[in-house]
């Protein structure tokens, strides 16, 4: 079991890209300095796949993905209805791609306006990744997946929020370090400018 297990591991960091901050890194980091109680909610996308491989969950109902038809935008409302849902002071966090963040990130201002100490972890790549690769492996042309960059810090603190920008796996083990302490009542929101080339090998 041990040696499937690190075969698997090994499988899943496959196209590491060096000195960048990778997807396999921000979900390992972040299940890393999440306590371990804490409830992780997925949006769809590349992203989704890469953190259900990976996020150690130890009790039931601490993992939220949508399956089945996979309705991007799912992710924070998700979190927000965890939290609201759950123990006072289970910590929450929503792992989202840039496309599903932008359909509900107005969804901040309710987490802010109830106090809820949200970690929300933005995959930012500029696209919709996982529609791209199929579009590839088709032969047809990219269309219609390009993700205008927005300034979500900044999005962040017009919704009584907190928001940073990280671009190393140093800058986001930082941006972490703190996110979790109890009573937290302000939402955090990372963009983490991630290099999507794993996506590729992961496909």
């Amino acid at each position: 079991m041990t040696a499937h297990r690190a075969r698997l591991r090994a499988a899943w960091q496959a196209g590491r890209a060096g000195g960048r901050l990778n997807p396999s890194d921000v979900v390992t980091i972040a299940r890393d300095a999440a306590p371990p109680d804490t409830i992780m909610t997925a949006d769809v996308g590349s992203h989704k796949i890469m953190a259900g491989q990976a996020w150690t969950t130890r009790a039931p109902r601490e993992t939220l993905i949508t399956n089945g038809l996979s309705a991007m935008g799912f992710g924070l409302p998700a979190a927000v209805g965890a939290a609201l849902s759950s123990a006072p002071g289970t910590p929450v966090v929503s792992l989202i791609g840039d496309g599903g963040f932008a359909m509900t990130a107005s969804e901040l201002a309710v987490a802010s306006r109830l106090g809820l100490g949200l970690v929300v972890v933005v995959f930012c790549d500029g696209s919709l990744n996982r529609i791209e690769l199929h579009q590839d492996s088709e032969g047809y042309p990219r269309a219609a997946t390009a993700v205008d960059r927005t300034d979500i810090p900044l999005l962040a603190e017009s919704l009584g929020c907190d928001g940073v920008r990280v671009e190393s796996v140093s800058s986001l083990e930082k941006a972490l370090s703190g996110a979790f302490a109890p009573g937290r009542t302000r939402p955090l929101v990372i963009e983490a400018r991630i290099d999507s080339a794993q996506y590729s090998a992961q496909f």
